[in-house]
């Protein structure tokens, strides 16, 4: 059960940082400029990713050095926390160097310290959030997290190209997605050469990963509800924001209780975005979310 309150807890973490960071873009007046696009950019946006996992299939089925590996995870950790410690950075007054210098210094330092994978894949997932955040409209969203909850049933279940990617991503102990794992022990009988039973004391590792994608998702959502909301003022757009935000926490929890009961691989995003919308449609009936 500890591996299930470890993930919610990377989860929720991602959610606080998520929506700190993103303030200094979203609101009005904020030192740092506003980006958008319209909804034709869906396509190019879904083209990119893509490209990207054709590329990273082929980098898992032909490449078996490890320096492809690692470059990968500095550029992506690096642009992803860049643009979390920019926002968190305008609080102190502070510009793009240091956010950039902060960047690099934490993805430099998944590679001194691999223990340190938890840590830069939950900045990582805010930063894509934030970023989604910024460019999508609450419609655009819409569409696109149907696609992606689509694709990633199709992943997992039809090509399974997905369990390949998180199993050759985990091997390589890349920030691609949170970890949990804790051991128990077990005593159970075996019966030696003689015929005797003799009770044998098991050590059994209990292991959950959720990939980057469930977390930056769901967050991007609920920080779109957050940015729409904000005409109305902060107070009103953090409380549609926790409402959204605690019942994608909900399902998460229920998914992985599910996974860690059953021991499947299942595609998390579909059933948190159920939980993150229900949140949204109860937030808008009760007149938090308007």
């Amino acid at each position: 059960m500890k591996t299930v309150l470890r993930l919610l807890a990377l989860f929720i973490a991602a959610q606080a940082i998520g929506a700190a960071a993103a303030l200094p873009y979203l609101e009005f007046g904020s030192p740092v400029t506003y980006m958008g696009y319209g909804i034709d950019d869906l396509f190019f946006i879904i083209v990119g990713i893509a490209f990207a996992v054709l590329f990273m299939l082929a980098v898992v089925k032909f490449y078996k050095g490890e320096l492809l590996f690692r470059v990968m995870e500095l550029v992506v950790v690096a642009s992803a926390t860049f643009i979390v410690f920019y926002g968190l950075g305008t609080y102190l007054g502070l510009g793009e160097a240091p956010a950039a210098l902060v960047a690099l210094a934490v993805a430099l330092s998944k590679l001194l310290w691999p223990g340190a994978r938890n840590i830069t894949a939950t900045l990582s997932s805010a930063g894509v959030a934030i970023m989604f955040a910024m460019f999508l409209s609450f419609l655009e969203a819409i569409i696109f997290l149907i696609i992606m909850s689509v694709y990633d049933y199709v992943a997992v279940f039809i090509t399974r190209h997905m369990v390949t990617l998180a199993n050759e991503f985990g091997r390589h102990n890349m920030s691609f997605s949170v970890a949990a794992q804790e051991k128990h022990l077990r005593i159970s009988e075996a019966v030696d050469s003689r015929g005797r039973v003799r009770q044998v004391l098991q050590e059994k590792t209990e292991r959950l990963e959720l990939g980057t994608g469930d977390i930056a998702l769901p967050l991007a959502f609920n920080l779109i509800v957050l940015k729409d909301m904000l005409v109305y003022g902060t107070g009103p757009a953090l409380a549609a924001f926790l409402v959204v935000g605690v019942f994608s926490a909900i399902a998460l929890a229920l998914v992985l209780a599910y996974v860690r009961i059953n021991r499947v691989f299942l595609p998390a995003l579909p059933p948190i975005l159920l939980g993150t919308i229900t949140g949204y449609m109860l937030g808008y009936v009760s007149g938090i979310i308007y």
